[in-house]
C-alpha cells in the first residue's frame, strides 16, 4: 500500500501537465469563433460617422494593436511575479550503476543501518526567494510598464491613423461622385449637341469636320467618365478594407464636402506646442527614450551580485521504496560574475547607444511634427482661397457656356467655341470639388498633426 501511494505521488506532476483545461481551449473553427465573425449588413449608403464607427469596431489592424496591449499588461504581471517566491514540485527516478546511500544518516549514533540502493526515487518541493539582483527585478518591472505604455500609445496612434485614412478615402469618394455628376451632365449636353449637329449636317448648315470634333469630344468625355467611375470603385474597395469588410460590401456613401477655416483651431503658440507634444507618436517616442535609458540600468545590474534564499523539502526512497524518509535543506546562494569575456560591458554600451538613438529619434519627430502642423495650416488657407477662386470661375464658365450655346443654336457662334466653353465649365466644376476635397484633407492633416483625430 505504501509503495502504491508513493508511486501515485511520484507521477502526480505528470498528471498535472495533462490538464483538461488545455483540452478545453477553443479551436479557431469552433462555433463560438464563427459566431464572433458574423457582421451586420451595411446600409445602402454609408455616412462618415457610420464608416468610422464600424472601422473602430471591426478593423483587424486595430484589433491586433488591442491584442498587443493585452499582451503587454500580462508582461507587467509576469515581471512583478519575479519578485515573489518560486515554488516547484518535482519527482525523480534514477537507476545507478552501483548502490548508493538513499538518505543521509541522521547521526553517527544511529542504531538504524544506512539504506543503499541502485534505484533512487525522489519527491519534494523546492522554494526560491530572490533577495537581490542588482536592481534588475525592479528595473524589469519598470521596463515592462514602459513597454505597456508604448503599446498603448501605438494603439492610440493606430486609432487616429485609421480615422484619418477612413475620412480621407470617404471624402475622396465624395469628390469623385461630384466629378462623376459633372461629367455625366457634360456628356449629356455633348450628346444633345451631337444630335443637333447631325440635323444641321443633313441640311448643309454644318461642316463634317465640326461633327467629327463633337464626336472626338464625346469619346474623350466617355473615357474620362469611365476612369472616374473605376477610380470610385477602387476607393470604395479601399474604404471597405479600412473598416474591416470584404471588397464590394460598401456600395455607396452619402455626405457633402465642406469648406474649413483656421479660425478657432487653436489659441496661442504654447497651446499648439502642448497639442503637438501630446500626440501619441511623440509620447511613444518619449517612452521609447525612457525605456532605452532604463535598459542601461538593467544591463548594468549584471555587474552586481545575486542573492537568493533556497529551500527543499521532500522524501527519498530506494528499491522497493525501502528506506523511505523525509529530507530537507535550506540556505542562501550568493553569485557574482567575475569574467564574462566583455559580454556585460558590451551589452551596457549597446544599451547606451540605443538610448542616444532613441533621444535623437524623439527630437527629429518633434521637429517634424511642428513642420507638419505649419504645413497643414498653410494648406487650409490655400484651399480656402482656391475654393473662392474656383466658385467665381465656375459662375463665369457657366455663363460663358450658356452664351456660346445660344450663339451656336442661333448660328452666330461656332461649334468649337461651344465645345471650349463647355470644357471650361467642366474644369471649373472639377476645380471647386477638388478645392473642397483639399480643404477637407488639409483639416484632417492638421488634426492628425495635433493629435486630435477622434
Amino acid at each position: 500500500m505504501k509503495s502504491k501511494v508513493l508511486c501515485l505521488i511520484l507521477f502526480f506532476p505528470l498528471l498535472l501537465s495533462i490538464s483538461p483545461v488545455s483540452l478545453m481551449a477553443e479551436e479557431p473553427g469552433s462555433l463560438n469563433a464563427k459566431v464572433q465573425n458574423i457582421k451586420a449588413p451595411l446600409p445602402e449608403k454609408l455616412t462618415l460617422n457610420e464608416a468610422v464607427t464600424i472601422g473602430l469596431k471591426e478593423s483587424p489592424l486595430l484589433a491586433s494593436k488591442e491584442n498587443l496591449v493585452s499582451a503587454s499588461k500580462e508582461r507587467v504581471k509576469a515581471s512583478k511575479g519575479l519578485l515573489l517566491p518560486r515554488v516547484d514540485a518535482y519527482s525523480s527516478y534514477r537507476r545507478l550503476s552501483d548502490p548508493q546511500l538513499v538518505v543521509p544518516m541522521k547521526s553517527f549514533e544511529s542504531k538504524n543501518s544506512a539504506t543503499f540502493s541502485r534505484d533512487q526515487y525522489g519527491l519534494g518541493i523546492t522554494v526560491k526567494i530572490p533577495v537581490f539582483e542588482g536592481g534588475r527585478l525592479w528595473t524589469g518591472i519598470t521596463l515592462s510598464e514602459l513597454s505597456k505604455a508604448i503599446t498603448e500609445e501605438e494603439l492610440r496612434l493606430t486609432r487616429q491613423e485609421l480615422i484619418y485614412n477612413i475620412t480621407n478615402v470617404f471624402n475622396q469618394i465624395l469628390f469623385l461622385k461630384e466629378l462623376e455628376g459633372a461629367q455625366v451632365e457634360t456628356l449629356k449636353a455633348l450628346k444633345k449637341l451631337r444630335e443637333d449637329a447631325k440635323t444641321r449636317l443633313s441640311v448643309g448648315r454644318l461642316a463634317p469636320v465640326d461633327l467629327m470634333r463633337i464626336d472626338t469630344q464625346v469619346s474623350e468625355e466617355e473615357d474620362a467618365l469611365t476612369a472616374t467611375r473605376e477610380e470610385k470603385v477602387r476607393a470604395l474597395e479601399t474604404l471597405a478594407q479600412l473598416i474591416g469588410r470584404e471588397a464590394g460590401e460598401v456600395k455607396d456613401v452619402t455626405g457633402r464636402l465642406k469648406e474649413h477655416d483656421i479660425k478657432g483651431l487653436y489659441g496661442s503658440e504654447e497651446e499648439l506646442k502642448s497639442l503637438i507634444l501630446s500626440r501619441p507618436d511623440i509620447k511613444r517616442a518619449k517612452k521609447e527614450m525612457e525605456l532605452a535609458q532604463k535598459t542601461i540600468r538593467y544591463e548594468k545590474g549584471l555587474h552586481f551580485p545575486r542573492l537568493d534564499l533556497v529551500g527543499d523539502y521532500g522524501r527519498r526512497a530506494g528499491s522497493g521504496f525501502d528506506g523511505d524518509e523525509e529530507v530537507w535543506s535550506a540556505g542562501v546562494v550568493l553569485g557574482i560574475n567575475i569574467f564574462s569575456g566583455g559580454v556585460i560591458s558590451s551589452r551596457v554600451k549597446e544599451a547606451e547607444a540605443k538610448y542616444l538613438a532613441a533621444r535623437n529619434r524623439y527630437e527629429h519627430l518633434r521637429l517634424t511634427a511642428f513642420k507638419q502642423v505649419k504645413n497643414a495650416i498653410s494648406r487650409i488657407i490655400e484651399a480656402k482661397k482656391r475654393i473662392r477662386a474656383a466658385r467665381s470661375a465656375l459662375k463665369s464658365a457657366q455663363e460663358s457656356f450658356r452664351i456660346e450655346r445660344l450663339k451656336y443654336e442661333t448660328g452666330a457662334g461656332t461649334v468649337t467655341d461651344s465645345l471650349l466653353s463647355q470644357a471650361a465649365w467642366l474644369r471649373a466644376k472639377a476645380q471647386v470639388a477638388r478645392a473642397l476635397f483639399d480643404s477637407e484633407r488639409a483639416m484632417m492633416d492638421f488634426r492628425l498633426a495635433t493629435g486630435r483625430v477622434e
